[in-house]
């Protein structure tokens, strides 16, 4: 019986090419699209999951909400924070901390600018990662100790043993934020890493205790750790952060500080993500590693079961057309006695052989394309069919399901025709079939409408970001990490830099456009009820220019004006210290740009010191096309650690500038790497996520469009076969070719138009809340829509034409003697 199933199946495909060509050609599309978005919702879901041990372990988050500003999810907490949770909760019932301030290694006379993670000594225990060598309770128990990963290793000591060997570290230093200084210390090497895969969001290549590190003072405002702790088993981490807030809110006083009569968690308001799901915690500020999206994974991962179900209706539509010329066959099954069981297995087998051959073929489509998959998604992802054995019999399943699908309604209809009706009429054997049959293909545009309308508003917001005046120039910046340098030397480095031929400014910052975090300021203007929270950036009096950002009102700082610069009070003669602030802080604080000249403003959290607005500058959009300007005060605070050294380079001349800038480095700072960057490709990273979400939705949009498409032929294929009589007959009675052409084309016009009706507000509905996160965003015009609906009627029209042009050529002779 098998046997004969079997040769039946093979002989339909095999004498009806065209239909067997459409069904495997979309089904191996369908799966191998399904292939990929299974490798990558695997990959995505697999994060920290390979790490043993993970069990009631979460990552300790904190939400900040300041007056006038955006609450701001961050992935870092205060130092002490932890601590203080594993104090006070007896349901913590351990915690570790990483760190990782600027830091250079020297290995010799050789320097290396790594990330170096300071970390608890307990880090290695409390999260397992894999060790070579060294014992994860005793690597730490010395203070100059350090654990590095097998790549580090290799890099510093080449093949030789490591353990026992010395590396120096050498980064800044401040017992208190005006008193720094380069220090170095030799460690000596206790452990070996594995080096961590890509499925992590741990990024390590040294790790060193912060025992090494000077007391930290404890400030429940300054994020500066990322922090873990384990619960205690059954215990729920809603009722921990909530007891965690009644700590803060006891040991937060947000009046000397801020100036505000907010308890504690108001402010600072706690949360715990579990360690595997970390990854997926997107919108939070300070990520390790840039994160996933929950929302992302989980809806390309539908869009994947949309394309094959897709497929999966090309082969349902193509077995309902083609039922009447399989009606006889059937009647005369069931006369010399199948049963319909017997013929829906049969029906059934033939299905799941087709998905079984496109399966085949999908697997090695799904290697010839990984590499560029990969390079689309910059994710390392292979198939390790022997390793991957799981993943293996899940794609195997699919490919099952599909066919079992596919094969579903038709194996019911055409086992369920009645063999007297179909032997004495050569009508269809089901009055269903139609309507299902357009059912089927309005879902399949409807998709397809969806997704183009999705990637042309990705694109096209992408696009309008990109483009969008910030407010300051992006280009040929160089920035510089300076984090590592004691003040005094970050200034002379300065000095020097600002002589080179090649470069047209230089202004050192603590703050600079997307960098994702911004120190805040609290402040009010005498006798205001309330104060205000503004965003601080300390910078050098050429940052203003530097950046390009446009003067409104006022002047510039000066570093020849004493009151320009927060200088001890007998430098400045106990006069207030000047500042400038942006259009929207002028705004907040009640003033026009130009009324603002010459007012005062009492700092709240800066030792209560008043200061005068000496100019006001234009808004600037410091983060990007997804955050609004915020109120923003400039500061010049000479002995202030900042962290960042910005240089713009002459147009032209960006080879002669770097040659210069690196000269001058070392020149300045001998023990402490380079670590620079172009300004503009923070700018690029941010539109990373979006650029591939529009890409994906491209290919996705592409190939659900080639299948729909392949089975409309199919369908117009068998339809103007059908219709040659009735065709033949109109062109008797003078219907003309283009008349024929037109009503074969309307035919198929209807079910786009109703896909169309489907799709758009589905589509407005997820790109209206999608274009939420952008603080300066495109509108939804109707002409995305329209677009979308009228490429789709024309591709239907195209992949049509052919056939009702061949038919509507034909000669009404050769129509009539048709059957």
């Amino acid at each position: 019986m098998f046997h004969n199933y079997l040769l039946v199946a093979f002989r339909n495909l095999v004498r009806h090419k065209l239909y067997s060509f459409i069904n495997i050609a979309g089904l191996t599309v369908g799966l191998t699209c399904a292939i990929f978005i299974i490798l990558f919702a695997r990959d995505q879901l697999s994060y920290d999951r390979w790490i043993p041990g993970t069990d009631n372990l979460y990552r300790l988050e904190e939400r900040v909400s300041l007056p006038g500003q955006p609450p701001k999810l961050s992935a870092m907490t205060p130092f002490l924070a932890a601590q203080a949770m594993q104090d006070n909760i007896p349901e913590v019932q351990e915690r570790t901390r990483l760190m990782r301030p600027a830091t250079t290694i020297l290995v010799g006379n050789r320097q290396f600018p790594e990330h170096v993670d300071f970390v608890d000594p307990n880090f290695l225990q409390m999260i397992r990662l894999p060790l070579v060598a060294g014992d994860p309770a005793r690597v730490f128990a010395k203070p100059a100790s350090a654990v590095l990963t097998e790549s580090a290793a290799r890099k510093y000591f080449d093949d030789a043993w490591p353990i026992g060997k010395t590396i120096v570290i050498s980064g800044k230093r401040c017992d208190r934020p005006e008193n720094c200084a380069l220090k170095q210390q030799a460690l000596t090497v206790t452990g070996i890493l594995r080096d961590l895969p890509h499925n992590t969001h741990l990024l390590a290549d040294v790790m060193v205790p912060t025992t090494v590190l000077p007391p930290i003072r404890p400030n429940w405002f300054w994020i500066d750790a990322w922090s873990y702790v384990r619960l205690a088993p059954g215990a729920d981490s809603q009722a921990v952060t909530a007891k965690f807030r009644a700590v803060i809110d006891r040991a937060v006083d947000t009046m000397p500080a801020l100036n505000i009569r907010k308890r504690g968690s108001e402010v600072i308001a706690p949360s715990l993500t579990p360690f595997t799901q970390v990854h997926l915690a997107a919108n939070r500020s300070y990520d390790m590693t840039p994160p996933a999206s929950r929302t992302l994974v989980y809806g390309f991962s539908a869009i994947g079961a949309l394309i094959l179900l897709i497929a999966c209706f090309n082969f349902t539509n193509l077995a309902t057309a083609r039922a009447m010329m399989r009606a006889r066959e059937i009647a005369l099954r069931k006369v010399v006695g199948a049963k319909r069981r017997q013929l829906a297995v049969q029906f059934l087998g033939e299905a799941l052989l087709t998905a079984m051959i496109a399966l085949i073929l999908a697997l090695a489509l799904t290697e010839v394309l990984l590499p560029v998959f990969d390079r689309v998604l910059s994710l390392p992802i292979a198939i390790d069919y022997f390793k991957d054995w799981p993943l293996l019999l899940a794609v195997i399943g699919v490919g099952a399901l599909a066919g079992l699908l596919s094969g579903a309604y038709p194996a019911l209809m055409l086992s369920a025709f009645r063999p007297a009706l179909v032997l004495r009429m050569s009508g269809t054997g089901g009055q269903g079939a139609g309507f299902t049959r357009t059912a089927l293909v309005v879902l399949q545009f409807a998709v397809s409408i969806g997704l183009g309308i999705a990637a042309a508003v990705i694109f096209a917001q992408v696009s309008f970001s990109r483009t969008l005046d910030l407010g300051f120039r992006k280009d040929a910046i160089l920035v510089m990490k300076i984090s590592d340098l004691p003040p005094a030397s970050a200034d002379s480095l300065a000095r020097a830099l600002r002589t080179g031929p090649d470069i047209a400014a230089v202004a050192t910052s603590d703050d600079i456009p997307f960098s994702g975090g911004h120190d805040h300021i609290s402040g009010h203007v005498p006798g205001a009820a309330s104060s205000e929270e503004l965003v601080l950036v300390p910078a050098s009096p050429d940052y203003i220019r530097l950046y390009g950002i446009h003067l409104l009102a006022g002047r510039l700082l000066s570093e020849d004006r004493p009151t320009d610069g927060l200088v001890p009070p007998q430098v400045r003669g106990g006069k207030p210290f000047n500042v400038l602030v942006n259009a929207s802080a002028a705004r907040r604080l009640g003033y026009s740009a130009q009324s603002a000249i010459g007012k005062a403003m009492v700092l709240d959290n800066l030792g209560h010191n008043t200061v005068t607005i000496v100019g006001v500058v234009a808004d600037t959009k410091q983060d990007g096309p997804k955050s609004p300007a915020l109120g923003t005060m400039y500061m010049y605070w000479p002995d202030f650690p900042v962290d960042t050294l910005s240089v713009r380079i002459r147009d032209g001349h960006i080879p002669e500038g770097l040659s210069f800038i690196a000269r001058t480095w070392h020149a300045h700072a001998p023990s402490a790497a380079v670590r620079w960057h172009f300004l503009d490709e923070d700018f690029s990273r941010q539109f990373q996520t979006d650029e591939r979400q529009g890409t994906l939705f491209g290919l996705f949009v592409g190939i659900a469009i080639f299948i729909a498409c392949l089975g409309l032929f199919g369908l117009a294929a068998f339809s103007t076969e059908r219709r040659t009589r009735e065709i033949g007959l109109r062109k008797t009675f003078g219907a003309r070719s283009g008349d024929i052409v037109w009503m074969l084309l309307r035919q198929f016009s209807l079910p786009v138009l109703i896909a169309n009706a489907i799709a758009w507000p589905v589509a407005w509905y997820w790109l209206q809340d999608w274009l939420q996160g952008f603080a300066y965003r495109i509108a939804l015009s109707p002409l995305y829509f329209a677009g979308a609906g009228a490429a789709a009627l024309v591709i239907a029209w195209a992949t049509v034409f052919v056939h009702a042009l061949r038919v509507a050529g034909a000669s009404p002779v050769h129509a009539l003697r048709y059957e």
